[in-house]
Formats: structure tokens, C-alpha cells, sequence
């Protein structure tokens, strides 16, 4: 469940990290993301493309698209909460997605006209959203996937904030590691 980082904005379907994760594993992922998505349009999705779905885990990652529009993290925080609490009750196990950092260096605001703060302020807010929902999820004890680990400038489109084709290997990688971690897939 996300927003354009699990939807795998400007690459073929085919290479973005859920489907990369799917085929290596052989497993059925159903990727819920919606390019330009809040975290209150995926609560607002959540049974519908969610808990209709019946999964045994479910990996929520947004809140960068929320920062962009300006929206506080305490309600980003409530509407991962909430999503939560849906799942919990459903007997759906919960995976928190870092999202990734941005990489703005050499990138001008007017380079990408879809995001509203300028990246260098949108970078340090996402920087400081991560270590809060870091935080959340270690309260909720909730496994954790950190998606920037390993990521490079290199590894991302040409506006420092989607990956390209091998970020998202790197971030299937990077989901792998955890799900082996939690044994929800044999090693």
C-alpha cells in the first residue's frame, strides 16, 4: 500500500520492487500504489485494496506526497495509525516502509512542477519524517524496511525522488533482507 515509490513511478511495471520481489520470491504481491497518493487517499482505500484482499502482511509506505502538499506529520502518523488498527483487526501483519530520501543536489524546483515545497525543504522534512516513523514503529513493535538503504544519487530518476529500474532492485533487496529477517519467507 502506497504511493508512487510502490507504484514504481516512470518505469515499466515489470522492474518496479514489488514485482521484482514476486517473481525472486515467488509469491503473490498485490501492489496497492497510487502515484500522487496521500496517506489519507491509502486509508481511504484500505479495505477496498486491502482487507478485501485478504492478506496474510501488508507494507504501508507514503507520507512524501503528504509533506509536499504541506500536510503535518502528526497526521501522517495518525492515518499510518489508523491503516494500522484496520489491519490489526483483520489479522493482517504490518510492515512499515521507510520511504526514500531525496536526492536534490543539481536539481532545480522548477525540474519537477508536481512536487510544491522546493526539494531541499521537502528533503529535510522527509529526512525527519523518516526518523519519526522510525520511532512509531518501534513503539507499535512493528517491522521496519528501511527503502533508502544502499540507494545512491545514481540509483533514481532524473528528479532525485522516484528510483529508477535499479533503485527498485535495490529496494526489493532491501524489502527482502527484512521479510527473510522476520521469517515470513525461508531464507
Amino acid at each position: 500500500m502506497g504511493d508512487s515509490l510502490t507504484e514504481g513511478y516512470g518505469i515499466p511495471q515489470t522492474t518496479r520492487w514489488s514485482d521484482l520481489l514476486q517473481r525472486d520470491l515467488e509469491i503473490e504481491i498485490i501492489n496497492q500504489g497510487i502515484s500522487g497518493d496521500t496517506t489519507a487517499g491509502m486509508l481511504a482505500r484500505f479495505q477496498t485494496d486491502v482487507l478485501s484482499e485478504k492478506p496474510t502482511h501488508v507494507i504501508i509506505m507514503g507520507g512524501t506526497n503528504d509533506l509536499s502538499f504541506g500536510l503535518s506529520p502528526k497526521l501522517i502518523l495518525s492515518n499510518y495509525h489508523s491503516m494500522l488498527r484496520h489491519a490489526r483487526r483483520a489479522g493482517i501483519i504490518t510492515i512499515i516502509g521507510l520511504p526514500t530520501t531525496i536526492f536534490h543536489e543539481g536539481i532545480k524546483d522548477e525540474d519537477d512542477p508536481l512536487l510544491f515545497t522546493p526539494l531541499l525543504q521537502l528533503s529535510k522534512q522527509i529526512d525527519a519524517f523518516r526518523e519519526q516513523l522510525e520511532i512509531y514503529a518501534k513503539d507499535q513493535e512493528l517491522p521496519l524496511i528501511d527503502f533508502s538503504k544502499n540507494m545512491t544519487p545514481e540509483l533514481f530518476l532524473s528528479d532525485g525522488v522516484h528510483p529508477n529500474e535499479k533503485g527498485n532492485l535495490v529496494m526489493m533487496k532491501n524489502a527482502k533482507s527484512v521479510l527473510e529477517k522476520l521469517r515470513i519467507l525461508k531464507s
